[in-house]
């Protein structure tokens, strides 16, 4: 976690029943686009509404654990083990058995996926 951060991270609720931990410094970041929605769509502010309602800031301990809100740990299905998955600006902390009934819906390969991004992400770039 970079310095900026300072040790803080806003936790919410993500999509497919995880959760998502942003660090402080990229939730600001994040929010700025967020403050970019128009508020008199009745679709965005219905998303706003939904995502900002289980937002809670919490800082790591000095073994650098963080307590879940129960809320959170409700909408997750946490109850023992997770996983945690690393998404760029982000983590994700998932049920294992929710990321697996997540992964045996999706109806593509990974290496299907792939290749399409990586077309997309080098054409871009080029």
């Amino acid at each position: 976690m970079k310095p900026e951060a300072d040790n803080k991270l806003i936790i919410t609720r993500g999509m497919e029943g995880c959760i998502l931990v942003y660090p402080q410094n990229e939730w600001e970041k994040f929010t700025k686009g967020l403050s970019k929605l128009n508020v008199f769509d009745p679709k965005k502010r219905f998303f706003m509404r939904e995502f900002m309602k289980y937002v809670n800031e919490c800082e790591m301990d000095s073994q650098n654990r963080i307590l879940i809100p129960s809320q959170l740990v409700q909408h997750a299905n946490l109850d023992g083990e997770v996983i945690i998955i690393g998404m760029l600006d982000k983590l994700e902390i998932w049920n294992p058995k929710l990321y697996e009934e997540y992964e045996s819906k999706q109806d593509v390969t990974y290496e299907e996926v792939a290749k399409t991004l990586s077309e997309e992400i080098f054409n871009e770039n080029a």
